[in-house]
């Protein structure tokens, strides 16, 4: 017969242990769609999301679209297993305050979200996009001159060559240097993209090169952080893609 201070005790181990699972999720859950995909929520279970314009890693959203944005911070992330501290960050704001940052991109609740589980704010003037995990291996940045392009997991951008032929890539030797190859091992995308629209080849030596509506992808050396688009017409056959007008009539 367990004695009655036994009982005490396992009891108060029991809440303990409650509290420490309890609190191991305050501030960061995945949770699963209709679909089975899982989506970056707080506490709560309210979805977090990204806005496509903080292309370099800072806020572009405030006033009016704060308000309907809403900045999510947490002053201590806790996480569970299945992702990793490493890609949550935290950013000051101009105006002082603090926002959480995953993959480099500032959180945000959208206000006509009322309970946990909607994602009502997914696809939103195509600059509002969900927080998946597994986080997108391509996704979509904005500049404010070039419009939307692609960009990797980390926000660099992808671009295309002209002199390129859907399947085949004609960049080599120097070119290559110059102009990474990008090979993602999986995709994962938002709803602005169709994950059937990515596509791998095999390079002259060897090595796997993703293509996007059968265009291979490359990054610009010159490119030393996220939101760089310094590629842009180079020699005049380079250039970002913006999705929604890929490939060109005219090429």
């Amino acid at each position: 017969m367990m004695r009655p201070f036994s009982k005490l005790v396992l009891a108060a181990l029991v809440l303990a242990l409650a509290a420490v699972a309890a609190g191991a999720q305050t501030t960061i859950q995945v949770r699963q769609d209709a679909n089975g995909a899982g989506y970056l929520t707080d506490a709560n279970g309210m979805t977090l999301y990204y806005f496509t314009k903080d292309a370099d890693g800072q806020s572009a959203c405030y006033g009016g679209c704060e308000a309907a944005w809403p900045v999510f911070y947490a002053p201590d992330v806790t996480i569970p297993a299945n992702l990793d501290m490493g890609d949550f960050g935290t950013i000051t704001r101009k105006d002082g305050t603090k926002q959480t940052t995953y993959y480099g991109w500032p959180l945000y609740y959208w206000a006509k979200d009322k309970k946990a589980g909607d994602m009502t704010g997914e696809g939103v003037g195509k600059v509002w996009y969900t927080i998946r995990v597994p986080w997108y291996s391509v996704t979509v940045s904005t500049n404010a001159k070039l419009g939307n392009y692609l960009v990797d997991e980390n926000g660099m951008a992808l671009y295309w060559f002209t002199k390129d032929s859907a399947g085949m890539s004609a960049c080599s030797g120097n070119c290559i240097k110059a102009w990474p190859a990008f090979h993602a091992d999986s995709i994962v995308v938002p709803s602005a993209l169709n994950a059937s629209d990515f596509g791998t080849i095999t390079r002259a030596d060897g090595t796997p090169q993703t293509t996007f509506r059968g265009y291979p992808l490359y990054y610009w050396a010159k490119d030393t952080k996220r939101g760089d688009v310094t590629g842009q017409d180079v020699n005049k056959v380079w250039f970002v893609i913006d999705p929604d007008k890929f490939p060109p009539a005219k090429m």
